[in-house]
């Protein structure tokens, strides 16, 4: 009944890859945790023309599509917690003219459509998730570690029942966690313990 179109020209390691995106019957990220994010994507939000008025989880705070509600919404749909942290965002200018290929670390605009509905985007390094902000609603992508690709506002929807324009366009990455310090001595001493341990059996054989 709603559906979430997107498809990603994907440049990774100079390939190009295709991807179409449909998220149906799967609306709501909560509905998980076996929501294909890359295939499908989801939604987080609140209209009165979704099922039940909305997933009942989304907020307007930071923006509605904030760090810890989209970590919330990569385990609402996958079942993984997931640690991100915002590599940029975009934000349409006012309307007229109006941009369709656009995006952000390293600006790239063409003024070629009327509204922001559909367009591309594109990064100046990879990028783990996307999201699109719009009305009260924001939706979800597992973009793969790519640089480029198009979005589409289909599948949300405002409280009149229209897909509303973007609002803003965030791309995520994943956080890879680093050993405390203290942590990362304990294990360096313990390599060493070991292999000067192997060394001083080898002596003894010897």
């Amino acid at each position: 009944m709603f559906t979430l179109i997107r498809s990603l020209s994907l440049i990774l390691s100079g390939v190009a890859l295709s991807h179409m995106a449909m998220a149906s019957p799967v609306l709501f990220c909560k509905d998980g945790p076996a929501i294909d994010l890359v295939a499908n994507g989801c939604i987080s939000g609140s209209s009165s023309h979704y099922p039940n008025g909305g997933d009942g989880i989304y907020t307007n705070t930071g923006g509605g599509d904030s760090e810890s509600a989209v970590e919330a919404a990569i385990l609402g749909a996958t079942g993984v917690v997931t640690d991100i942290s915002l590599f940029g965002e975009f934000t349409p200018p006012p309307p007229a003219p109006v941009p369709s290929v656009f995006f952000t670390i390293v600006p790239s605009v063409s003024v070629s459509s009327s509204d922001w509905l559909t367009g591309t985007w594109m990064t100046s390094a990879p990028v783990d998730f996307i999201t699109l902000k719009g009305a009260n609603s924001f939706a979800l992508f597992d973009v793969q570690g790519a640089t480029s690709g198009n979005w589409s506002m289909s599948g949300i929807l405002n409280n009149g029942g229209n897909t509303p324009q973007l609002s803003h366009l965030r791309a995520w990455v994943k956080v890879v966690s680093v050993p405390e310090p203290d942590t990362l001595a304990l294990l360096v001493l313990g390599v060493a313990g070991l292999i000067l341990g192997r060394r001083t059996r080898r002596v003894r054989s010897a």
